[in-house]
């Protein structure tokens, strides 16, 4: 189903009884990413999940987008759907960038917090990752010399993945949005949640790796780390029951 918010046409899912836990996705997905997880929750909890705006079935911002504004968005769209209250917030990747700027900034409010692989740390640049930032750079013009034409997307694919930014690669018209949101470092705003956050992250995660988990517990006043061995950067898909059980002992 779809709902207008503040002009934003918005798809979500609303099932289940009882008290209200709101789902937000990671970069590039949408609602549908949380199936499974959302089904077993729903048995005792209401379960919102939506499209957030540039994915899925959800139109595109008509402005370049921050975590601010997406975190304003969602608490746009829990007063329309006229919720009392939310009791769990749960974001995986960019869904928990919006919930710790949210949470921080007072604007999503609830009892507790659950961070999945959570992003919006920035990495230390390293000599390593410098070298292959200025490959990225500089493959611009080496695969636009004559000869190299043929393969130029193939090396350009390769230089992205190797600097972690693939995912600028396939955001398409969300370019700008998916920069913008990059280039904030939330770890500062950490320290404001106050709720008993669960942070929940997979043991081999390379796109947000283990160390930023510890950086955002070491930050949290009432903060539990709980690392899925050999998941991922989607725990909730690589090992579902692991994770289902720690969210059944925490909401």
């Amino acid at each position: 189903m779809n709902i207008l918010v503040e002009g934003q046409l918005v798809e979500y899912r609303d099932e289940g009884k009882g008290r209200t836990v709101v789902l937000l996705h990671g970069w590039g997905l949408s609602l549908t990413t949380f199936k499974d997880l959302s089904a077993h929750l729903s048995n005792k909890f209401r379960v919102i999940s939506l499209d957030l705006p540039g994915f899925g079935a959800s139109p595109k911002p008509t402005s370049d987008w921050g975590a601010e504004e997406y975190a304003t968005f969602v608490e746009a769209f829990v007063k329309k759907l006229k919720l009392d209250s939310v009791y769990t917030y749960i974001g995986h990747s960019f869904g928990g960038r919006i919930i710790i700027r949210g949470s921080a900034d007072g604007l999503l409010l609830s009892e507790k917090v659950v961070l999945i692989d959570t992003a919006g740390i920035k990495p230390t640049k390293t000599p390593w990752k410098t070298f292959y930032g200025i490959l990225a750079k500089t493959g611009k013009i080496v695969t636009a010399l004559p000869g190299l034409r043929s393969w130029r997307e193939s090396l350009r694919k390769k230089l992205y993945n190797a600097t972690g930014t693939s995912d600028y690669l396939q955001s398409g018209d969300m370019k700008q949005i998916f920069l913008k949101i990059i280039n904030e470092d939330l770890l500062p705003y950490v320290h404001l949640i106050k709720q008993p956050t669960l942070i929940i992250w997979g043991e081999r995660d390379y796109v947000t790796p283990l160390s930023d988990a510890q950086a955002i517990k070491d930050e949290l006043p009432n903060g539990r780390l709980v690392v899925i061995p050999d998941a991922g950067h989607f725990p909730y898909l690589d090992d579902l029951e692991a994770v289902k059980k720690e969210l059944d002992a925490f909401v």
